[in-house]
């Protein structure tokens, strides 16, 4: 039997709280072993996540440089997201999800 898919790896955010996210915002998540880290396109995030039962981000901190603009609402969209996210899946697609319920708040797609 094959074990579940898990989101270890690097991912590019491309979906976040409803707003659509390019490559060029470099908002991205790396997974390892229950140790998360990434940027918001502005900050630096860490800190730790489990899957069991669902998915939940734990002791997540953060950089604290001042954001503007485009930046600030990523940011402001990734802290929203990642207080409500209560669930994840790999699509059929490959892709990340985290989830509240079925309400995908963070989509992302693999880096190589």
């Amino acid at each position: 039997m094959t074990p579940p898919p898990r989101p270890d790896g690097q991912w590019s955010v491309r979906l976040l709280d409803g707003i659509a996210v390019s490559a060029d915002d470099d908002v991205t998540l790396t997974f390892e072993e229950g140790r998360v880290s990434g940027s918001t396109g502005c900050n630096r995030v860490f800190g730790g996540y489990s899957l069991m039962p669902g998915f939940a981000f734990e002791g997540l901190g953060m950089t604290r440089r001042g954001c503007f603009g485009r930046m600030a609402e990523l940011e402001s969209a990734f802290n929203r997201a990642v207080e409500s996210v209560n669930d994840w899946r790999i699509d059929a697609e490959g892709r990340l999800e985290l989830l509240n319920g079925e309400q995908p708040l963070l989509r992302a797609v693999r880096l190589p």
